[in-house]
């Protein structure tokens, strides 16, 4: 069955329950595991030589959204058993639990969010809550599916640009456009602030966190905010290495259309089944509207140096990150303007 070559996630989101089970440490090993299966992957499997897609049933929209259900319940039982958790046990389940939610859980949820039906958004709604990013849905859809590879996207790093720099640009910058485009949208429908849906996400964020502590005191809510925090990092060296450096160019009206050559993509087969296949990045904005599993390697568009893992460790480090990217950055401008 094709669809099984997609359930590597749920085997990560789950081990870490049972990995504590064994010793309070022992989730780090989840996150080791983890890297270990995508850089292996980009080193034993084919780049680009298989244009693989499945055809779009309705068997593969199961996984996104049973896989959310799975991370909401382990980050609950994270938050359930913080209160008795010693030092090394909260940073292991913080660490775990962020980096299995910033990376599965996100890259579900940004699938139901694009998704047609409203039980698809509102389980994506659902994901983007456990990790304290509900806006997100709004200033993807809205702000960087129509300005990604320009300077108007704060999620398109640009070329010279530090990670570190990029995430406090970026984070303040996607509240900050989804809000503008709420506040514009409820203007022109006039709207009460009641139908506006960021200062909504900001209500319902205050009632989580209130009930968290409530429920299981300041280290639950210290739990819960530092695993959405970790996959708010994740997320966002994901959108870094995705844009970075490319621009569209400037017309008299806007800029020209979004083509292949403005996102980085990993074609590597193997390791975009662990991401329901989002290294296809290129086909995914230029077509947003289709399932992860459909996703195209499209022969055209630009290739990480070493899959999106390994490059998202390389961005951590930026004088090495700038050392490789930077010239293929050039290189590709080059080869576009001799194209052209």
């Amino acid at each position: 069955m094709n669809v099984l070559r997609y359930i590597g996630p749920f085997l990560f989101a789950l081990s870490i329950p049972l990995f504590h089970m064994l010793s309070p440490a022992a989730p780090f090993l989840t996150v080791a595991l983890l890297l270990l299966a995508l850089t292996g992957a980009e080193a034993i499997s084919s780049r680009g030589a298989v244009p693989f897609a499945s055809p779009d049933t309705p068997t593969f929209r199961w996984l996104p959204n049973l896989y959310v259900p799975v991370q909401l319940a382990v980050i609950a039982w994270a938050v359930a058993v913080a209160p008795h958790a010693t030092g090394t046990g909260f940073a292991a389940l913080a660490l775990s639990i962020g980096v299995t939610t910033g990376v599965f859980g996100m890259l579900a949820a940004h699938e139901l969010v694009h998704g047609h039906s409203k039980a698809e958004h509102g389980l994506g709604l659902a994901m983007l809550t456990g990790m304290t990013y509900r806006h997100f849905r709004v200033a993807h859809i809205f702000g960087h599916h129509r300005w990604a590879a320009t300077d108007r996207d704060p999620a398109t790093a640009r070329l010279g640009e530090s990670f570190y720099a990029f995430l406090f640009r970026t984070v303040i910058g996607q509240f900050t456009d989804a809000w503008r485009f709420e506040t514009t949208r409820i203007t022109a429908r006039r709207r009460s602030v009641l139908h506006h849906r960021i200062a909504g996400d900001v209500a319902v964020m205050a009632a989580v966190y209130i009930a968290i502590f409530l429920l299981t005191g300041w280290r639950g809510v210290a739990l819960f905010a530092a695993q959405g925090a970790v996959g708010i990092i994740v997320l966002e060296l994901f959108n870094y290495v995705a844009h970075y450096g490319l621009a569209r160019a400037a017309k008299q009206k806007g800029h020209e259309p979004f083509g292949d050559r403005h996102s980085w993509n990993s074609s590597n087969v193997l390791a975009n089944t662990m991401i329901f296949n989002m290294g296809r990045h290129s086909y995914h904005h230029t077509r947003p509207a289709a399932s992860y599993q459909s996703l195209k390697w499209v022969a055209e568009a630009p290739e990480l140096p070493a899959g999106y893992a390994g490059s998202i460790l390389l961005a951590l480090v930026p004088p090495l990150w700038r050392r490789i990217m930077d010239p293929a950055v050039q290189r590709l401008h080059t080869a576009t303007a001799g194209a052209a």
